[in-house]
């Protein structure tokens, strides 16, 4: 581990206790979990060759910390693990990574001065190619990624007049090690909202201010601008029609026309009878149309936008839609989205810690989710990604069972290169007695793209794992996996069996 990655670790670790000790004198609830993790892995293919396969034994040690709190005035969540390996990559080496995830939020003034902040530490492929899902196997091509956010919001309220937000945002992403082509970046961003109050009956309004400006270490800046201003009359209980203008104003390095800078305008109504059922439509340069249901209150909610913009960001025809469902033994969620984003934006917002299950409980000792897969290759290049994503889970007895299928189309502005990733996944957890469980997961996922540097990638894994609880607090594992990806390209060609025995023990 660097003297500048050990700085960087400290200075996250200093402003998690920073915060608690701002929120401990209020605190009414703190759990502490300190947890270690022993584990021995076999592989047959530590390098992932697509030949002149090398066997290897890898040993990994990982304590870590899970610490959550809140009180009237605040919460705060971290988790932490320092994986120490032996072996990686059958390099007989002694590899250190951090893997941290903290979220904070901190009322200053009682509803209206508040502080968000957030902070993580994860290592990511540098490319969507030859890719690993940890760092036990695989080559060098991993990069250390670095995120910080620190966000504080006033919520003034103008008497009767008004209500809204103004808040500040500066994020850092930074990336060390590997030969990422992802520049460190710091943004600035500045959101106003604001509301008329209950003077307005008949008449309302709403006004927004929206500017986020990145700058890169190499490169470009990319800046994203918008503003927003709505009158809207109110013809009865059901009905009202409104007036709405906007301007856009951004920039970055794009070939396309899926950015036009100007202002807007858009004319429309709104029909909402009941809580279950709400039509809004508009036309303008701008035109949309958005009808929201809820059939079933609490359990069943969908909402769907069809948007056609001459002005702003993704012009032309687009889509959004959201789908949940819940059952007392499923949950089912739908969704397509379309977006213009950066690599720095996904990181930002990349989970390193899976906290909870899809039904919502809390997991008692919080596992890293190591490297995500389906992210792009790191570039500062702006891409325009359209999303759609649709999985289930059940719980029936013993069993809990998960599906999800996903794909995401990315649109690079600058090269116009079209990225697709198609992802299956499927899990199958058991409580076949009081003290055992056994696992079985797979995943299949395509990553494809056109242009002169074109490519076809295929991954598919599969895992059997049984998990036994030998004391209240200490567990044993013992799993199979095997993994294939197939290429145009034969030095992405490899396959690997592994096998995994883990002791993990909370303390």
């Amino acid at each position: 581990m660097t003297d500048n990655s050990s700085r960087k670790l400290l200075f996250y670790i200093s402003t998690a206790i920073l915060a608690l000790q701002h929120t401990s004198a209020f605190a009414l609830d703190w759990q502490l979990r300190p947890t270690l993790s022993l584990t021995e892995i076999y592989s047959d293919n530590i390098t992932l060759a697509s030949s002149d396969e090398k066997s290897a034994l890898v040993t990994e040690v990982r304590p870590g910390i899970s610490l959550t709190g809140s009180s009237p005035i605040s919460t705060f969540d971290l988790n932490y693990s320092l994986q120490g390996i032996h072996n990686a990559q059958g390099d007989s080496g002694l590899d250190i990574n951090n893997q941290l995830q903290m979220n904070t939020d901190y009322e200053f003034i009682r509803n209206k001065l508040f502080v968000e902040s957030s902070s993580s530490i994860s290592q990511q492929n540098v490319s969507n190619r030859g890719i690993a899902s940890d760092n036990i196997s695989g080559d060098s091509s991993s990069t250390t990624i670095s995120t910080f956010s620190l966000s504080p919001y006033w919520t003034p309220h103008f008497k009767t007049f008004a209500d809204g937000e103004f808040r500040v945002t500066y994020d850092r992403t930074s990336s060390k090690g590997g030969e990422s082509s992802l520049s460190d970046s710091n943004t600035f961003s500045q959101n106003v909202n604001l509301n008329s109050g209950r003077y307005f009956s008949l008449i309302s309004w709403s006004a927004s201010v929206n500017n986020s400006v990145q700058n890169n270490n190499e490169g470009e800046s990319i800046r994203f601008q918008s503003s927003q201003l709505e009158l809207r009359y109110a013809l009865g209980r059901e009905f009202s029609v409104f007036a709405r203008g906007s301007q856009s104003s951004n920039s970055f390095a794009s070939n396309s026309d899926s950015s036009n800078n100007g202002i807007a305008y858009t004319f429309g109504g709104q029909w909402e009878p009941s809580q279950r059922f709400r039509l809004e439509a508009g036309y303008g340069n701008n035109r949309f149309i958005t009808v929201e249901i809820t059939p079933i209150i609490n359990r069943l909610h969908w909402i769907t936008t069809y948007t056609n913009n001459d002005i702003g960001l993704n012009t032309g025809d687009t889509w959004n839609t959201e789908l949940n469902y819940n059952t007392r033994r499923s949950v089912w969620a739908v969704t397509y989205t379309e977006d213009t984003v950066t690599t720095q934006q996904l990181l930002l917002d990349e989970q390193i810690f899976t906290t909870t299950d899809a039904f919502g409980n809390q997991i008692i000792t919080p596992s890293s989710n190591n490297r995500n897969t389906r992210l792009p290759s790191f570039t500062d290049e702006v891409f325009v990604t359209k999303t759609a994503d649709l999985s289930v889970s059940f719980r029936t007895g013993k069993s809990d069972l998960n599906a999800n299928v996903s794909k995401t189309i990315r649109t690079y502005e600058l090269r116009q290169v079209d990225e697709e990733v198609t992802a299956v996944s499927a899990g199958w957890s058991w409580q076949f007695s009081r003290q055992s469980s056994s696992n079985l997961t797979s995943s299949w996922q395509k990553t494809e793209s056109d242009g002169t540097n074109s490519f076809s990638d295929k991954r598919f894994d599969i895992s059997a794992s049984v998990t036994r609880n030998f004391l209240s607090r200490l567990n044993g594992s013992l799993e199979y996996r095997y993994t294939e990806q197939s290429s145009d390209d034969n030095l992405n060609n490899y396959s690997e069996n592994r096998i995994t025995a883990n002791l993990s023990l909370i303390f």
